[in-house]
């Protein structure tokens, strides 16, 4: 089965562009929070209710189109522009000459270590 997998003409691979912030401060932020609590589909471990260690999202940039993404319009302001400024400080990709298929993957963590 894996073999078969492997071997489909439609296969395509590609490396993806991602950062993986530890965000405490984000998750005690109230607007932050209730976005992650809004009921709209994310891509999280996050349960609802207040942040655990164990809370996170995974969110999409687009770099190809001035840094949009999955969350740009619905997340609060403050919160997408410090993901677009850690997208524009670690990554070189961006603006015209970028596709689709460029995006970062950024995932906010929780974790309170120091």
């Amino acid at each position: 089965m894996v073999i078969d997998l492997l071997r489909d003409p439609k296969l395509k691979v590609k490396r993806a562009q991602s950062l993986v912030v530890n965000a405490p401060a984000l998750f005690k932020d109230a607007a932050f929070v209730a976005w992650l609590n809004n009921g709209q589909t994310k891509f999280t471990w996050h349960e609802g209710g207040e942040p655990t260690k164990d809370s996170d999202v995974v969110v999409l940039v687009n770099p190809a189109s001035d840094f949009d993404g999955t969350e740009a319009h619905e997340m609060p302001d403050h919160a997408w522009e410090f993901i677009f400024r850690l997208c524009v400080e670690n990554f070189d990709i961006y603006g015209p000459g970028t596709g689709p298929d460029d995006q970062i993957l950024v995932r906010l963590t929780n974790r309170q270590e120091s």
